[in-house]
């Protein structure tokens, strides 16, 4: 790691633990999974807008026209750097629960925010309770509160996209959400799978029309993974 990494992670190391205690008190305090999404929005925004600012990356949002902001909808994202997530954030205008694998949970100060938000959790290697975790979730969704979720399962290495997970798409049927697809350009170029020092530059997120899932049973599902996927390779 060069000298600018380490100064990089020193400094969103100390913004996670001065912005993370207080949300994961508001986190606990806080009752019922919309409040916990309200809240997580704003905490969330602040967090990432400060910490790409810090990282000298700047976020450009496209077709972001193409939702409503006052309903909810499942995004599906491609996600090839620990930069996406950030980036992701500062775009959507909705509530937004997070699909995150188990591992995170036990990150210190960070793993625990997302806890105590209402955060989605899953453990890839349990397919079922997987699915279980994120059907529950899809039934507490009301209003515009939406999900993003990384169809891929895991961070690209290599910048190509990978093969879809059902998880999402199940999701979305449970909840009875429009599907968005949604490709990042530039975050595997500030910050690939094997480099620790970001560098400066602009991100490029964009949004493309919703899928409709109403009226759609699990058979259907091959069928939405490859609108998707066609979609993030056009």
């Amino acid at each position: 790691m060069t000298l600018r990494g380490c100064f990089q992670w020193l400094a969103v190391g100390l913004l996670t633990f001065f912005i993370g205690i207080p949300v994961i008190l508001l986190g606990l305090l806080a009752c019922t999974r919309e409040r916990k999404g309200r809240l997580f929005r704003r905490a969330s925004k602040l967090y990432s807008g400060i910490a790409l600012w810090m990282l000298g990356v700047t976020v450009e949002g496209r077709g972001v026209s193409r939702v409503d902001p006052d309903k909810g909808y499942v995004f599906l994202s491609a996600h090839t750097s620990y930069l996406d997530p950030p980036v992701l954030t500062i775009v959507f205008p909705q509530p937004l629960f997070w699909v995150f694998k188990k591992e995170l949970s036990k990150i210190p100060v960070f793993g625990w925010a997302l806890l105590a938000m209402g955060q989605i959790m899953v453990d890839r290697s349990d397919a079922k309770q997987a699915r279980k975790s994120m059907g529950d979730a899809g039934k507490e969704l009301t209003g515009n509160m939406s999900v993003l979720v990384f169809p891929e399962g895991t961070r690209s290495k290599d910048g190509k996209l990978q093969p879809f997970k059902k998880g999402g798409f199940h999701l979305a049927l449970g909840a009875g959400l429009p599907v968005v697809p949604v490709r990042i350009h530039g975050s595997h170029e500030l910050l690939p799978a094997d480099a620790l020092t970001v560098r400066s530059g602009h991100v490029v997120v964009e949004l493309f029309d919703p899928i409709p899932t109403e009226g759609k049973t699990e058979s259907d599902i091959p069928e939405l993974m490859s609108q998707v996927r066609a979609a993030l390779l056009s």
